[in-house]
């Protein structure tokens, strides 16, 4: 039996990864030992950095061994209920924080945290606590923040094995081909041989810099990197994310409706404000004719004039008050008040048509009067 002698992973992550061909040579061992698990139709359960080691031999080489396959989980199983939660939260998939059973696939999704951990020298989220808030932003599709300077056929593939969709993730098999074709060019071939999407990924790793400006340093004190058993259950978090859901689709469904609202109101003050327009020009002609046939009528006081002309004119010109109202309702939004300012309106410029024709019919008559008596 041979022992490690740089402990875990995420205690040496600083020292592993000084260039790509090292980073490049740990991930393709990481990759390798995890495919023998899924060639055996297997899964790890509890892959996350804790549980892959390292050993340093001569001329600053590394070895890499994936450790606690099935152990602490099987033992855990024993005392786990329904919906519980157990694991490192970062390393843990969406579908397992919302209670779906594990896969290889959920497996290559922690393998992606541990991708990002190679570019940036840290622990995944160390900057949150990992609690149920931090779960409920992982299943909603919160990712680590790519690193600057990452080359990027490997942010392709990493992305691709943290895809929500765990039947859209790559099998390990196709992670170590891809990993294996940047590291190990094919016998008695030069780079300049090799096809160009591949020469153009190798040519990324060799000039990509190393050096970055992302690093968030200091852990949050309710970060946590060791297995664990969680406060809350994937019961918990999927009624969470269920009512977050159908709020969303409330308010989706809210400004919809608010918009087209907005629209038929706009429109529907529009052809009111045209409709104003219109009669208040029809307003002013009736009064000034109103108002022509009354001093018509005052010039020749002398005269008799019947009662129902002088009610006519007792009436006034127009209810001015009402059409202060109508003015108002030129600047108002309301529909509904729209609509009631615009048959006040109707109302009273009927009205008042109606008393101009009266009014027009009896002086008609009066004329008819005055000039049969200046015949007498």
């Amino acid at each position: 039996m041979e022992y490690t002698n740089k402990n875990s992973l995420n205690r040496c992550l600083t020292e592993i990864t000084k260039n790509w061909e090292q980073k490049l040579f740990c991930l393709y061992q990481i990759i390798k030992g995890l495919n023998n698990i899924h060639e055996k139709d297997l899964i790890h359960y509890n892959f996350h950095n804790g549980n892959i080691l390292c050993n340093k031999y001569e001329g600053n080489i590394y070895g890499i061994f994936i450790s606690d396959y099935l152990g602490l989980y099987q033992l855990a199983k024993s005392f786990l209920k329904e919906n519980d939660i157990f694991g490192v939260l970062p390393f843990i998939a969406p579908e397992i924080l919302k209670g779906q059973p594990y896969t290889q696939a959920s497996d290559i999704y922690s393998f992606s945290i541990i991708m990002w951990e190679f570019t940036s020298k840290i622990l995944p989220f160390n900057d949150k606590a990992h609690d149920l808030q931090l779960a409920l932003s992982i299943c909603k599709g919160e990712r680590p923040e790519i690193i600057e300077n990452t080359p990027q056929c490997y942010i392709d593939l990493m992305k691709k094995c943290w895809d929500e969709d765990p039947l859209k993730r790559p099998s390990s098999k196709e992670i170590l081909n891809i990993i294996e074709s940047w590291i190990f060019r094919p016998e008695n071939k030069k780079i300049e041989d090799i096809n160009e999407e591949l020469k153009s990924n190798i040519m990324e790793f060799i000039n990509a810099p190393i050096e970055h400006n992302n690093l968030i340093v200091e852990s949050h004190p309710k970060a946590c990197y060791t297995s664990h058993l969680f406060d809350f259950t994937s019961k918990e978090l999927n009624e969470i994310l269920e009512e977050s859901s159908i709020n969303k689709e409330r308010n989706t469904i809210g400004s919809i409706r608010d918009i087209k609202i907005s629209k038929l109101t706009d429109k529907y003050t529009k052809e009111f404000q045209s409709i104003l327009v219109k009669y208040n020009d029809e307003f002013l002609e009736l009064n000034k004719n109103y108002c022509f046939l009354k001093k018509i009528v005052q010039e020749n006081k002398e005269l008799e004039v019947s009662p129902k002309i002088e009610n006519i004119l007792n009436l006034n010109s127009f209810n001015l008050d009402k059409y202060k109202i109508f003015k108002f309702a030129t600047n108002s939004q309301e529909g509904t008040r729209i609509q009631l300012n615009s048959n006040m309106m109707k109302e009273d410029i009927n009205s008042l048509r109606k008393n101009l024709n009266e009014l027009k019919l009896e002086l008609n008559q009066e004329k008819k009067v005055l000039k049969n008596l200046a015949t007498v």
